[in-house]
């Protein structure tokens, strides 16, 4: 018995491939997970069937090794650490089209800051969210000058202008003492 990739049939499960897609990872990925026995599975005929709510549920490993204790202070000894924060306001029901687009600029490689070691978004924890926090870090030796970093940043506001308001933007810049 053949079921096509997209959809079972059956109401309430998926097939292993549109699994790998609905998770993300790849189709060999998703049947790693099946032989592991970390999702559960159905099999009919040639096709695995995988419950719809279990995916739903289901956590992947992080990927590279799982940490057995945090890593130790350090103090940077080749100059400074730099750190420039922006908090801003998502504009009204457009917390969706802000994360497509987040998407979309990390899928396509674009404002990545040069020279930036770090680059963090994070949505406050209210839902829906209503605004951000953008940490750009940089080590002071390889830092580009402020008419480049203005440059880039002026390009990346001008990317989200439609889905945050910038002109509630709170600017603050700071040096690393210690880090991890």
């Amino acid at each position: 018995m053949y079921m096509d990739d997209a959809n079972s049939g059956i109401p309430g499960y998926v097939s292993a491939k549109e699994a790998a897609r609905l998770l993300g990872v790849s189709d060999s990925r998703m049947y790693e997970y099946l032989r592991e026995g970390r999702l559960p599975v159905r099999k009919v005929g040639n096709a695995y069937l995988i419950p719809r709510d279990a995916l739903q549920e289901f956590k992947p490993h992080p990927t590279g090794r799982t940490r057995r204790k945090p890593p130790d202070w350090r103090v940077y000894k080749g100059g400074s650490v730099l750190a420039t924060g922006i908090h801003v306001q998502v504009r009204a029901g457009r917390q969706e089209k802000l994360l497509e687009k987040l998407q979309r600029l990390r899928e396509e490689q674009q404002h990545l800051f040069s020279g930036t070691i770090a680059r963090y978004i994070l949505k406050d924890s209210h839902k829906p969210f209503s605004s951000i926090s953008i940490w750009l870090i940089w080590k002071d030796t390889e830092m580009p000058a402020e008419p480049a970093r203005e440059q880039e940043l002026a390009a990346f506001q001008a990317a989200l202008a439609d889905v945050l308001d910038w002109d509630t933007a709170e600017y603050s810049t700071g040096e690393g003492i210690i880090y991890t």
